[in-house]
């Protein structure tokens, strides 16, 4: 898959899921026209999202409070899908993970994948997503470099080591969005 047919159907299935949520179409619409998502963990998890929306009752449904938090975090994930930005709190906590593993800049980061490891199990991302978007974005800004590949080696740069408060890595990501 390309990445241009990725962005389009993650766009789609953005569409189409505020539709449902909207009340514009039913629930068997939706599946029936559903982009494919074997390899894509965010339309997937729209897809869950979709097919376990939980009932807003008191009976025999969740509370108010747990179901404005599923809709709250449905539609993060659609505007995520739909304008493909990088996410502040992902950006932070990558950063956090490396500046540990980094001795606050001092020493190379000598296991980047069990950085990546981390901030995925924390943000609920695929390991994937951080390693492709968020590390490739600080590769591409030159904030984060490769110093050797055996063993697999990465560094700050003199760009990455200024930037230390939130609010630098803010500014970062909206510069590109």
């Amino acid at each position: 898959m390309t990445e241009n047919q990725k962005k389009s159907d993650r766009q789609y299935a953005a569409y189409i899921a505020r539709k449902f949520f909207s009340g514009a179409i039913s629930k068997h619409q939706i599946l029936d026209s559903f982009p494919d998502f074997e390899n894509d963990y965010k339309i997937k998890r729209l897809y869950n999202l979709i097919t376990n929306k939980p009932k807003k009752s008191w009976l025999f449904g969740i509370s108010e409070k747990k179901y404005q938090t599923f809709i709250n975090e449905t539609n993060e994930l659609i505007d995520e899908l739909e304008t493909g930005r990088l996410r502040l709190e992902i950006m932070k906590r990558l950063f956090n993970e490396l500046w540990l593993h980094s001795d606050n800049c001092a020493e190379p980061i000598d296991h980047i994948s069990f950085s990546i490891s981390e901030v995925a199990k924390s943000t609920n991302e695929s390991r994937e997503e951080i390693r492709t978007r968020y590390l490739n974005f600080l590769m591409e800004k030159g904030i984060v470099e490769l110093v050797s590949c055996k063993p697999l080696k990465h560094r700050f740069t003199e760009l990455g080591k200024k930037i230390k408060t939130e609010s630098d890595i803010e500014n970062l990501i909206k510069n590109v969005a």
